[in-house]
């Protein structure tokens, strides 16, 4: 085996002095603990975003839901409200006109017709405040 030659020796130390730069790089970032507690900040607070991120997002979608949910709701209420009140106008109907051929003529039953009238509506309206609650 030869010697190496001074050039040869000169690179090895450029080498190993590179190398050895590197280390005490990486041992010098190792022990710089404030560099390592605002990395692992920054890590943190940018988890912290991205779960509040998705957290606006889910509530978003789940305001939307409940909102279309309640338009829904109200349609079939307000659907429902007229086929209560169909029905309870032509219920009305029939007994106005059952209490006019009962009476003999319109002038008694006006009085009656509208008595009866006003008890249905008030049911109609104690049953639709029943159903909100």
């Amino acid at each position: 085996m030869t010697d190496p030659t001074p050039e040869e020796l000169r690179e090895r130390i450029g080498a190993e002095r590179a190398e050895l730069g590197r280390t005490a790089s990486a041992l010098a970032d190792r022990v710089d603990v404030g560099s390592r507690a605002r990395a692992a900040r920054d890590q943190a607070t940018e988890q912290v975003k991205t779960g509040v991120a998705q957290a606006t997002e889910q509530v978003k979608t789940g305001v939307a839901q409940a909102t279309e949910q309640v338009r829904t709701g109200v349609g079939q209420a307000q659907q429902l409200g007229g086929e209560v009140l169909n029905r309870t106008a032509g219920t009305a109907k029939q007994a106005v006109d059952t209490l006019d051929s009962a009476l003999g003529g319109r002038g008694r039953t006006t009085l009656a017709a509208a008595g009866l009238g006003a008890a249905l509506l008030t049911a109609l309206l104690v049953v639709l405040r029943r159903r909100r609650k």
